[in-house]
């Protein structure tokens, strides 16, 4: 599985975990459960996003790698903080889930293979153009 594949998936189930918490929070009030949500979403969320940075760099320097996906988690992570202290926090959250939901959905869908097993506008491995020799 790859690093993309896993922050989409993780990226979804963390989305839909804060968007469930808001749903209780709002029908029943806050408890155990919305809590749970909400930890386990901020787990997910955490981990997706540093994957998320991660994927930004190309795979040849890991030092450089670790820390976009760190700076990356960091910069999301102040942002949240700070529309969470100008707007209501769990609505907040919630966005940030629905916006992982989008970008999580669309990563999947860009990720199918083709069905004739190349993807179109790519050329076949050890085919570089038409050369004479």
């Amino acid at each position: 599985m790859g690093l993309r594949l896993a922050a989409a998936l993780t990226g979804l189930v963390g989305g839909l975990t804060w968007i469930t918490a808001l749903v209780f929070e709002r029908a029943s009030g806050s408890g155990l459960f919305v809590d749970t949500l909400d930890w386990a979403g901020l787990f997910l969320l955490a981990a997706a996003t540093l994957a998320a940075g991660a994927s930004l760099v190309s795979r040849s320097a890991l030092w450089l790698r670790v820390l976009v996906a760190v700076c990356f988690t960091v910069l999301v992570w102040s942002v949240l903080s700070v529309l969470a202290g100008s707007f209501d926090e769990r609505a907040v959250y919630a966005g940030y889930g629905a916006v992982a939901v989008v970008v999580s959905v669309v990563t999947l869908a860009r990720s199918r293979p083709a069905a004739s097993g190349s993807e179109p506008g790519r050329r076949a491995r050890g085919s570089h153009g038409t050369h004479a020799r």
